[in-house]
Formats: C-alpha cells, structure tokens, sequence
C-alpha cells in the first residue's frame, strides 16, 4: 500500500514539481491516492496535472507516472489469451474517428483476440464510449473477471475501464479534458499505455493523428508521440507499432456518436468511405501483423477485406454488441441508431469544388450541438452531430446539400451551422487539399525521437 500524505504535502510537492524535482512512481501514487480517498480536490489534482502539461516528463518520469497509474495493488493482467496473443489498439483522437469500431470487428473476424479497453471524449474530440453509449442497453464498463470471462467466449469485446483496473487514469482523464490538459504527451502516454499493461494485452497498434483538430499539431509531433508510446509500450513487455494519420479533415463523412456508429456498419456492409477505407485497412493491417507476423501483408489484405465482403466483419460486430446487451435490431433492420429530431441542410453558395473540409471547424460545430462536453457536468446528445454529403475533391452547382446538421427541436443550432457552412470550402479545383496517406511505423522507426536523460517529452 501507498503511504498516505497530506494536502499540505502534496501542494508542497507541486510546487517542487514546478522547480524541476524528479517525479516517482512512490510520490505520483501518493498523490493519486489522496485524491481517491477525498483529501485532494479536483481543482488540486488539476493544478498537478497542469504542472506536468507545462514543465513535460522526462521517459523515466512517464514510466514512472504510469506505473503509478496502475495502482499500488497492480494484479495479474484482466485477461489471457488462452495461448493466442491478445490485441489492442488505441487512438489519440480526431474528428470522426470511428476507427475502432471498424477495426475491432474486423480484425477479430480474422480469428484474432481484439480487447479494446475505450475512453470517453477528450476535448473536441468524441470518444469510442461517448459513441457506443447511443446503443440502446449496451453494457461498456467491466470489472477484471468480467473482462476475461468476455474474451473467454469472443474474440472482440469493446469496454471502458472500470476505477479498479486502471485507478490512477480513472481520477485524472476526465479532468484532463477541463482544465487544459489534453495535449500534453506524457499524460497521454500514461493513460493510453497503462489501460493496455492492465488489460493484459500482448500487441498494440498506436493510430497517431495530427493535423487541426486532433491532439498533436504536425506529423513530426505526431512522429514524436508515437516513439514516445511505442517506446513506453516496450518498457512494459508489449510488441507495438504505430500508424500516423492525417487528421486535418473529418475521417468519413459523420461526426457525433451514434451518426458514427452509423457510418461503421455501414463501413462492415461495404459502403465505405475512401479515406476511411484507408485508415482502417492501415491500422487492421498492423494489428494482424503483431499477431502474425510470418502472414505477408498482401495476403493480409486480402483476407481483410474477404471479411468485409463475406459479413464475416459484420457478424462479429453484431454478435459483441448482443453479449454486451445491446439492441441490434436498429443494425439488423438497417435504419440505425441516429434519430436526430431536427435535420437542417447546409448547401453550397457557389459552384465549384469541395476544396476543403476543415476538422476543427466541424468539431467545434459538433461540441457546440451537444455531441460532446465543455463541462464535466454535461450531458451529452447521442443524436446531435453532423453527416457530410460531399467528398473532398467532388464538384457542387450552387444550392447543393454540402452537409446535414443534426440536433434537438427548440435548440438554437444556427453557431453550429454557420461553422459548418464556413468548414466545408468550395473554390477551384486546383486548390483541393489532399490528405496525406497513413503511415505505419515501428518501434526502429520512431525510438530515436524520445529523449532520455534529462530531456523532456513534449509534443
């Protein structure tokens, strides 16, 4: 057990913190352990996570940090893979990223375990809990005996990590998103990377994404964080890769929780959006590879998108929601979970092509509808959010639908449209953004990036 310590010690400890004192697995469990038992306020442990925000981690510190994440009384891992590797994969976060609810399914149909322990939304950016919260009845949050018996009988299970797996990250994540302290690349690390060691998971694949709108500015940030994350994943025994993505447009064409639900099945039925397409075969592509590597990559391709064609993808997505005691009949029946009360159209002001889309913009619109948090204590909208009806690249008259806004009767969602509007740019098409492809990188790849010693992580 931690040996407790005072307020008055822990605020002393802060300011040292500040100063540059060494942060300890010994002194950073202390601290989460005095806000667990109420003798920390959240304004306090706040002021401690901003501290780390703004003076950075050195590698030690951020394994140190995550060990203490995982609690004092750290246990055998959640789950076993019963001889077969256990696969994970996380990511940081972007607009319209529902590339976990693809990916899982998919990868999993393959005959790989896929244990996905999710979070919920930081900042703009909607979380996988916050999406399949708007399937009605389903159960997300498991205890560790819960967590093994599910992957005992399927190959994919989808859930939020409950305070006794992970204690340290459950007091702190959602503080991150409300005081400013979302971007910070050791506290990310932290939390991403302890969920994975609790859960007991044997691979990761890490989807990194940069660009307006996501956690990391620029692709050498985005470089940065995933040597940052693979290296961190190696210190605790897991095999990781990483893939960075371009997130300065929406990925797909729906932001907002159950619109994104949405998209995914239509995605396991076929109907894929291109740049979706891209980003999901990239990632599901590294997670076989960690669980087979001998497979080559193009025959893994193959038996990737034999899943999708067959419905093989789509079963396993069906069958996890029915474990987990969610209503599919809105999957089965094809008219999905989004049932917005007011739809309004935003069409075009002129002729031309969609030269850009920008994220931000359209996040921002989506938080203003009520599809994610400003407060810790609002209740998100599991029908509000936003469904493009263009493509980047495509040709639009005058008056045409560029997007549709979805939100509540008798909300003024004029803000939100008006972004909407001003995100999706129309002009020649010579000024069309192009979105770079997704890279997979591996841990060679991106080690060289992390500073040891003194140095410290930064995004």
């Amino acid at each position: 057990m931690t040996d407790m310590i005072g307020v008055d010690d822990a605020l002393e400890h802060i300011e040292r913190l500040r100063h540059g004192e060494v942060l300890t697995t010994e002194r950073a469990a202390q601290v989460l352990a005095l806000h667990r038992a109420g003798g920390l306020a959240d304004y306090q442990l706040s002021a401690w996570l901003a501290t780390i925000a703004a003076r950075g981690l050195r590698f030690t510190e951020t394994v140190a940090l995550t060990r203490a994440y995982l609690g004092p009384d750290r246990r055998e891992p959640a789950v076993r893979g019963g001889g077969r590797p256990v696969v994970d994969k996380h990511s940081t976060g972007g607009i319209g990223d529902k590339t976990t609810l693809v990916v899982v399914p998919l990868v999993a149909a393959l005959g790989i375990r896929v244990c996905k322990l999710s979070g919920r939304g930081l900042g703009i950016a909607g979380g996988t809990i916050d999406k399949l919260e708007s399937v009605p009845g389903l159960r997300l949050e498991f205890t560790e005996a819960e967590l093994a018996a599910r992957l005992a009988t399927d190959d994919a299970v989808i859930g939020s990590f409950s305070g006794e797996l992970v204690p340290g990250d459950t007091a702190t994540y959602g503080l991150r998103s409300v005081s400013g302290c979302v971007r910070s690349a050791p506290l990310i690390a932290a939390s991403i990377v302890s969920k994975k060691v609790a859960v007991g998971a044997d691979a990761v694949v890490f989807d990194v994404r940069y660009g307006a709108g996501s956690l990391v500015p620029d692709r050498g940030a985005a470089h940065r964080l995933a040597g940052l994350l693979v290296r961190l994943g190696a210190e605790f025994g897991l095999r990781c890769r990483a893939v960075l993505s371009d997130g300065s447009v929406p990925l797909g064409r729906a932001v907002g929780n159950a619109a994104e639900v949405d998209e995914a099945v239509d995605f396991l039925r076929g109907r894929g959006d291109r740049g979706l397409a891209a980003e999901c075969e990239a990632l599901a592509v590294q997670m076989v590879r960690v669980a087979e590597p001998e497979e080559p990559e193009a025959r893994i391709r193959e038996r990737l998108r034999s899943a999708v064609g067959s419905g093989a993808a789509l079963s396993v997505f069906v069958r996890m929601l029915t474990a987990q005691g969610g209503d599919t009949a809105p999957v089965l029946r094809g008219d999905g979970y989004c049932r917005p009360e007011v739809r309004t159209l935003v069409r075009a002001r002129r002729a031309g092509w969609v030269t850009d889309v920008s994220a931000l913009d359209i996040g921002r619109a989506a938080l203003k509808l009520g599809a994610g948090k400003v407060f810790a204590g609002d209740v998100i909208d599991p029908h509000a959010g936003i469904r493009l009806a263009r493509p980047l690249g495509e040709r639009v008259a005058e008056g045409d639908v560029l997007a549709e806004v979805f939100h509540r009767a008798g909300t003024d969602g004029g803000a939100a449209v008006e972004l909407v509007a001003g995100a999706v740019r129309v002009g020649p098409r010579s000024e069309c953004r192009v979105p770079r492809a997704p890279e997979a990188v591996s841990g060679a790849d991106v080690f060289g990036d992390v500073p040891d010693g003194t140095g410290a992580v930064h995004v």
